[in-house]
């Protein structure tokens, strides 16, 4: 099954957050007791990442938000990165989204 994308853009130095629907089959996903996890890195191989925050404020809805501090995004270099976030349930892990990731410069 193909893995849908989603490409975000951060503002470097901002906080980051943004709301994805999960479905299947046209319905939402019921995310009753999934852990969720989201990650970016430069390319798929690369060793260092940084983490985002993922939960789901109303599990039945299969809506994930996702966010990051400024605190990370400051440290983060300007360019194109690649990121998935990732559901576990009963020990078995799915990639559920995934896509690329602009961050942005400020003038600020």
């Amino acid at each position: 099954m193909a893995v849908p994308a989603v490409n975000l853009t951060i503002d470097k130095g901002t906080t980051f957050s943004t709301s994805i629907k999960l479905k299947r089959d046209g319905a939402p996903i019921n995310l009753t007791g999934y852990t969720l996890s989201a990650k970016m890195r430069k390319h798929y191989n690369a060793s260092s990442y940084y983490t985002f925050t993922a939960t789901s404020p109303s599990p039945t809805t299969g809506i994930v938000s996702v966010g990051m501090a400024s605190s990370i995004t400051s440290t983060i270099p300007s360019g194109r990165y690649v990121y998935d976030l990732l559901i576990t349930y009963s020990g078995n892990t799915f990639k559920a989204v995934e896509g690329t990731i602009i961050v942005k410069g400020t003038a600020s």
